[in-house]
């Protein structure tokens, strides 16, 4: 999930809101921020048995997308006294930490006991590839010459968060169209694919 590395550098390296007066005050928002993803690991572990994992993926993807689309286009106004891109990240981060925490555990249930294991280095893998080349991607839309630790600027808040709402997007459409629903189903050799199961059932 690099999107939510990217959505935070992206955030605070730019030019400071209006609204936000101090550093302090910054760090406040961003506690209320962190404080939101959190909440969203907590609901998805409970509002997943209900929807399913793959329900819940499709609306925390395409909600995180929503959000951070709003971000790009709304992040100079306040609301009485609140500046809008905080309350949108706060948004987005509920939806994005939670999709992770969703995503995590799904990856294993898809691919049962004895390809779980490599399924989810696999997507550690891909989830170490992405917190590299969104921040390469972040400093191509910004303009900027440093491709290791990138600084947005104020006019790459709406390209920077578009590209991250797109990512989000992505993962909505992932689990809408690709994704198998693995609420209810068991864990077992025998619900692995056929040409992994009966290599499982040979003793050894």
């Amino acid at each position: 999930m690099g999107v939510r590395r990217d959505k935070a550098a992206l955030s605070s390296g730019c030019k400071p809101h209006p609204a936000i007066r101090s550093m302090p005050q910054a760090a406040k928002y961003f506690v209320f921020v962190t404080g939101c993803g959190i909440i969203g690991k907590i609901v998805v572990s409970f509002v997943a048995p209900l929807l399913g994992r793959r329900a819940l993926g499709v609306l925390w993807g395409f909600s995180g997308a929503a959000a951070l689309a709003a971000a790009a286009y709304y992040h100079g106004f306040t609301i009485a006294g609140v500046p809008v891109m905080v309350l949108l990240l706060s948004a987005s981060a509920f939806c994005i930490d939670g999709s992770f925490s969703n995503l995590a555990p799904y990856t294993v249930e898809s691919y049962g006991v004895r390809l779980g294991a490599r399924s989810s280095g696999l997507g550690q893998t891909a989830n170490g590839v992405g917190k590299i080349l969104g921040p390469l991607s972040i400093a191509v839309i910004a303009g900027t010459s440093n491709i290791i630790s990138p600084q947005a600027t104020e006019g790459a808040l709406t390209g920077g968060f578009l590209f991250l709402a797109a990512g989000m997007a992505l993962v909505g459409m992932s689990f809408l169209f690709l994704g198998v629903e693995t609420h209810g189903r068991a864990m077992t050799v025998a619900a692995e694919p056929e040409a992994i199961a009966p290599a499982a059932a040979t003793p050894r």
